[in-house]
């Protein structure tokens, strides 16, 4: 296995210039067409087509220019206009017998459908309308794969069950390594596909698992009694035992990729779920409070008091959605912001670090600030195990939050990585 300590920087000598509110804002490897948040979102969108089968370029720029910035209803309805066109030409493909052109246009639409709904209020009736068409819309493209992408329901606590999609590099040639793959606070397993690495994974020979644990995006929108937990090993046990129970896969070679929040629950899993043999976190998130009090606009060092809504400007879409939908999903509807951070102290992987045991890869890009940057590097240099960090610069167009703007680099990193461990 690869013990290498590929310190590509440290957040010491990188002296990034950005803050940590750049997480949510546009940076210099981004287009630059909004200054909040919907840049960011947007370039989500943009790489997603580096796989074929993701978002135009064209139909990305079109409705991008209609937009206002940090217009929440001129972002809604723009995407939600281009989603429902693009839909109709994936029906109509189909109908005609156009196979590929009907899952292109399938995915694309479950793409826009979700940057649509990004914003909406779970109040908002159309935020669960807009979801269940981005997943039905993926459900759709998925079939229409060979070998097909399979939905699957993982057996959980109580009866309950939570999402996934299992992809198979080949349909025979027996079992291959595997990447259980987690996004974070905002993602659906659907768009995991592209963004999180599914695609990356079979065409590197992997099979990819895309996955929702509880209080993610689309596990929370089926069944909203299904709040996030710290103990995410728990979770994690139930979707190993799907992934180990399939004779298409290696059971030595299983690895975890989280992303953003995921940052925090694939260390976490990994320092209980022994079965878990690599892990990689994009980025390391090693406490979870701080950051979020830092991409609220408040110092996460200073004391918060029951008056400290009124030190958050809400008129920025993303500080908006993280006390709101995130909130929820938290299952802390109707609380304060004082309960929302008490809460995510329990989000904390410190005095784990002696058992993580398996291969760690840490990616972090420079845009994230020297806050997340160095809260990562520095539970990373306490690890005893074989482990390698990579920061991505500003030079490389890959600094922003996971990675998201390059795309091709983050993939080669990580499978690379994989492929190392797993020779």
């Amino acid at each position: 296995m690869n013990s290498s300590q590929n310190h590509a920087s440290t957040p010491a000598s990188a002296k990034p210039t950005t803050t940590t509110g750049a997480i949510f804002g546009a940076t210099p490897g981004m287009p630059v067409m909004f200054k909040s948040n919907f840049d960011y979102q947007l370039v989500r969108g943009m790489c997603a087509g580096a796989y074929g089968e993701g978002g135009a370029f064209g139909e990305l720029y079109s409705t991008a220019r209609r937009v206002v910035d940090r217009d929440v209803e001129s972002w809604t309805v723009e995407w939600s206009g281009t989603a429902e066109r693009v839909e109709a030409i994936a029906h109509n493909c189909l109908s005609g017998g156009h196979v590929v052109s009907a899952r292109e246009a399938f995915l694309r639409a479950s793409l826009y459908w979700r940057t649509g709904l990004f914003y909406l209020e779970s109040k908002d009736p159309r935020q669960l309308a807009m979801y269940h068409r981005h997943r039905s819309c993926f459900r759709q493209a998925a079939a229409l794969f060979d070998p097909k992408i399979e939905p699957v329901s993982i057996p959980y606590e109580n009866g309950k069950t939570l999402p996934g999609y299992f992809m198979r590099a080949s349909a025979t040639d027996g079992p291959r390594p595997t990447v259980m793959i987690l996004g974070g606070g905002d993602t659906t397993c659907e768009e995991l596909y592209d963004f999180g690495g599914g695609a990356a994974a079979i065409r590197r020979g992997y099979n990819a698992f895309l996955w929702e644990g509880p209080g993610q995006v689309g596990a929370y929108a089926l069944d909203p009694s299904l709040t996030y937990r710290p103990d995410w090993e728990v979770p994690t046990r139930y979707a190993a035992d799907y992934v180990l129970s399939r004779d298409d896969v290696d059971p030595k070679r299983l690895a975890l990729s989280g992303h953003s929040m995921g940052g925090y629950f694939a260390p976490r899993a990994a320092a209980y779920e022994k079965r878990i043999t690599a892990v990689i976190a994009n980025s390391l998130v090693p406490e979870f409070k701080p950051v979020l009090m830092a991409g609220l606009g408040l110092d996460p060092n200073a004391p918060y008091s029951s008056d400290i809504e009124d030190k958050i400007d809400f008129s920025e879409p993303m500080k908006k959605y993280m006390a709101t939908n995130f909130w929820q999903r938290l299952g802390l509807a109707g609380g304060s912001l004082p309960a929302l951070f008490d809460e995510l102290g329990r989000y904390s992987l410190a005095g784990l670090e002696g058992k993580l045991t398996c291969p760690l890869l840490h990616i972090a890009g420079e845009a994230e600030g020297p806050l997340m940057v160095g809260l990562g590097h520095d539970f990373y240099e306490k690890l005893t195990c074989p482990k390698t960090e990579r920061l991505v610069r500003l030079v490389d167009g890959g600094e922003a939050h996971c990675t998201m703007n390059n795309l091709s680099l983050k993939h080669q990193i990580e499978f690379d990585w994989l492929d190392d461990v797993f020779k």
